[in-house]
């Protein structure tokens, strides 16, 4: 069977000899170049879409052959292409993987960093704006600037007028001629004349010191002024040097002293190191911390050696608890049978003792019973005995005389 492979279309003269991107005079540069090199379906027939089946098959059987023919594949029945396909694809996997990964954890840092620059802008924000809240609340809502101030100012009586600024304040009227007590209504005046005062002074002393100065330019009374002082400043050097020197002193004996105390300090830590190595030799060396001293001398424990029993004597203790235990339980047991016993039996006795007594009350209840029934039976009956005995006494009966003694006169 021949297969007849579909021949492309054939296009026009005249249509090829037009523009490229046009056809049949419209234009079509703006579609998209797969819209524009689009082939149409081959249109195929029965024939050859089964001549086109039978070339796959036999396409797949060759490739089928080449697998089975080759030794090594049939032999280790493993493809060696696919999984070479599949490591490398899983490779590629991996490394778009990796490189996804790699990209969201950038994008995650720029996240994280823009939404630290947020975090502190705002952070910044909001610290202006507390810092100008602030700053208007000490400046405006401050207790100085309420309406009530006044009212509350404690400095009220100080920064206000006083009672009365002089003898001519129309506050005053007549009753208010009185001078209040520390009212100082001269105080400009009176501090006036106090600088006026100093100003004197001091130009008084100034005229005295230039005095003096004249005086020990003329006489002798100048050198020994100078001899004085001098005689002073020599005095204080000589203080000076002293005190320089007992301060220099004072300086070696702190110094000799540190120096002692360093010493001492390093001799025992010395001293210290010392003893612990002892301390840590007679541990290592010790027969009682490392317990192979003698615990036991003629039968007997030695207390300050014994360190414990052996497993040996632990293993005869439980066993001796196990046993004492056993015993316990056995002796409990006959205990608690003996007490059901000698408790079933004395509650039998008793229930016994119950229920004779019980009988015998019922008895004598029974008896009572009817020694009441017969008494009232004796006393039903002479009561029956006296009523017919009143009966027959308070009963009117009517005699043939009764009768007679009617009619037998008149009146």
């Amino acid at each position: 069977m021949t297969v007849e492979v579909a021949q492309p279309l054939q296009f026009d003269d005249q249509v090829m000899q037009l523009d490229p991107g046009t056809y049949s005079g419209e234009n079509f540069e703006s579609l998209p170049s797969g819209i524009r090199n689009a082939c149409p379906k081959q249109r195929l027939t029965d024939e050859e879409k089964l001549a086109r089946d039978c070339l796959r098959r036999r396409q797949t059987d060759l490739e089928r052959r080449a697998r089975i023919f080759d030794a090594k594949r049939r032999m280790i029945g493993v493809d060696k292409e696919a999984l070479d396909a599949q490591i490398t694809e899983k490779k590629s996997r991996a490394t778009d993987d990796k490189g996804a990964a790699r990209k969201e954890f950038r994008d995650m840092c720029q996240i994280d960093k823009t939404l630290k620059l947020i975090e502190v802008e705002k952070q910044r924000q909001r610290r202006e704006q507390e810092m100008a809240c602030k700053e208007f609340s000490l400046q405006a809502l401050n207790f100085q600037s309420r309406r009530e101030f006044d009212l509350n100012d404690p400095l009220a009586k100080r920064k206000a007028l006083p009672t009365r600024v002089g003898d001519h304040d129309p506050r005053c009227g007549p009753s208010s001629v009185q001078k209040f007590s520390g009212e100082d209504l001269m105080k400009d005046e009176r501090i006036r004349q106090q600088r006026a005062a100093m100003v004197s002074t001091i130009e008084q002393q100034i005229f005295e010191k230039a005095m003096l100065s004249k005086q020990v330019n003329d006489g002798g009374f100048g050198v020994q002024v100078q001899e004085i002082t001098a005689l002073r400043n020599e005095i204080e050097e000589n203080e000076l040097a002293l005190r320089k020197e007992l301060q220099r002193k004072q300086y070696e004996d702190n110094i000799n002293q540190a120096n002692e105390n360093r010493e001492r300090k390093v001799a025992l830590m010395l001293q210290n190191m010392d003893a612990n190595d002892r301390e840590l030799n007679f541990h290592a060396s010790d027969k009682f911390l490392n317990e192979n001293s003698a615990s036991h001398f003629n039968n007997r424990v030695i207390r300050d050696a014994y360190k414990g029993s052996s497993r040996l004597e632990r293993v005869q203790v439980a066993a001796e608890q196990q046993q004492q235990r056993l015993q316990k339980e056995i002796t409990k047991t006959a205990e608690k049978y003996d007490d059901r016993y000698c408790g079933n039996t004395s509650m039998e006795t008793t229930r016994r003792q119950l229920v004779a007594m019980e009988r015998d009350k019922q008895r004598r209840r029974r008896e009572m019973r009817e020694q009441n029934a017969w008494e009232n039976c004796q006393l039903a009956a002479e009561q029956r005995a006296n009523k017919r005995q009143l009966n027959k006494l308070y009963k009117n009966e009517f005699s043939p005389e009764f009768f007679e003694q009617f009619g037998t006169g008149c009146r």
